[in-house]
């Protein structure tokens, strides 16, 4: 997981909100909608929605990777908005996640129930449902899966639609995430039990479902692949035969039971699950622990 600096891009993203905020001010009323996900989906037009705007400030805060899960992203149909306070949450709820540690959703946040119902708000404070600083930007959690004989994608196996509104704090946004989450080389993730953030690690790895079979797959692969260059990957990987070689050859070279390489290499051989692997490649250069 890394590191999300919400300074450098917070200008561009507050400029988006509070241009979507003009547009529907009731003017006679002297306040804003109750509700603004569908208007923020649709405004100023769906073309270049101010979602699709705020989205694409996400994914360059990012580096175009998930908050979780690490996935590339390219904002083009495999990105969605994660609200890090929920949407649905209360005055209670908020108060979880608006830590000294958090400052940013202490100082520059409001819930957007309160927000709407105030006369004339002042804007130090943007409604949380469409706030840069309450949003990141997150995969579908779209994998291969394999079902009556066939491989098909689903989505929801992990990040932001499983965590819905469970509690995961934004540990993304602590300098030291590096050392709180950590992965190992069996592709295993891991709540550092020597961190202060331990149970809210679990907590955050267990919400948006980072243990996923196949993700897990996935980083363990990388780990495989760790000292051959990334441009010789995606060159070997093309073809089916070279692909099953690349894999094969590599992982018998490790220490995972035999069980465990057959199931990888008949997994990653197919073109679908091989192409969702390469989509993390920020695990290439990842500094590995020994499991």
């Amino acid at each position: 997981m890394q590191y999300i600096n919400k300074e450098s891009d917070r200008e561009a993203g507050n400029k988006i909100t509070e241009a979507y905020l003009h547009e529907i001010w009731i003017e006679d009323e002297q306040r804003y909608p109750v509700d603004y996900n569908d208007s923020f989906k649709k405004l100023p037009n769906k073309a270049n929605s101010y979602y699709k705007q705020m989205t694409q400030v996400l994914l360059n805060n990012q580096n175009h990777y998930c908050c979780y899960c690490m996935r590339r992203l390219t904002g083009e149909g495999d990105t969605t908005l994660e609200h890090i306070i929920p949407q649905t949450a209360d005055d209670k709820d908020a108060l979880y996640y608006q830590r000294d540690e958090f400052p940013m959703l202490k100082k520059n946040i409001k819930l957007s129930v309160l927000f709407s119902h105030e006369h004339n708000p002042d804007l130090a404070q943007l409604p949380h449902s469409v706030c840069y600083d309450n949003l990141v930007a997150s995969c579908h959690g779209k994998f291969p899966t394999t079902k009556h004989g066939g491989d098909i994608e689903t989505d929801g196996h992990s990040c932001n639609h499983p965590r819905g509104a469970k509690c995961a704090l934004p540990l993304y946004f602590l300098e030291e995430i590096n050392t709180i989450i950590t992965y190992e080389i069996n592709g295993s993730i891991l709540a550092n039990p020597d961190s202060p953030w331990c149970e809210e690690a679990k907590e955050l790895i267990q919400s948006a479902q980072l243990t996923w079979e196949t993700l897990s797959d996935i980083r363990a692969l990388w780990y495989v692949l760790r000292d051959i260059d990334i441009n010789q990957i995606i060159a070997e990987g093309k073809n089916e035969q070279s692909r099953m070689d690349l894999i094969q050859d590599n992982l018998y070279l490790t220490e995972y039971s035999e069980k465990r390489i057959n199931a990888l290499i008949a997994k990653f051989t197919k073109k679908q699950y091989w192409e969702c692997f390469l989509l993390y490649d920020w695990f290439h250069s990842y500094h590995w622990n020994a499991a």
